[in-house]
């Protein structure tokens, strides 16, 4: 099995646990506050560390293994390159546009 699915379920639990330890340090938060008339907000480190470790945790597990691109190794020819032809090539840019606006500017003074 490619996916990780144990590093998964324990990374989203983990980010489960800071959220629930989020609302518990609110409302904490808010009862002190209240007897002291402050407002009172912020995010323990705990908390930080716990969100990005399950986090980590769960992308690594869903991403399954890595396998290297290699463009050289194609057996079969693309399918832009399959009608190209070398001696037709035509290269057009919007600069042909420009010319008429170029020639319009005049010189600065003093030139």
């Amino acid at each position: 099995m490619a996916v990780k699915l144990w590093m998964v379920v324990v990374g989203t639990a983990m980010v489960a646990h800071a959220g629930s330890m989020i609302t518990a340090e609110k409302h904490a938060a808010m009862e002190e506050s209240e007897a002291m008339h402050e407002d009172a907000t912020g995010v323990t480190f705990q908390v930080v560390v716990e969100v990005l470790c399950g986090a980590l945790l769960a992308l690594w597990g869903g991403i399954g293994e890595f396998k290297p691109i290699r463009m050289g190794d194609s057996k079969k020819p693309r399918w832009e390159s399959l009608h190209e032809r070398p001696d037709f090539h035509s290269y057009r840019s919007r600069a042909k546009f420009m010319r008429t606006l170029l020639t319009s500017i005049e010189p600065p003074p003093g030139r």
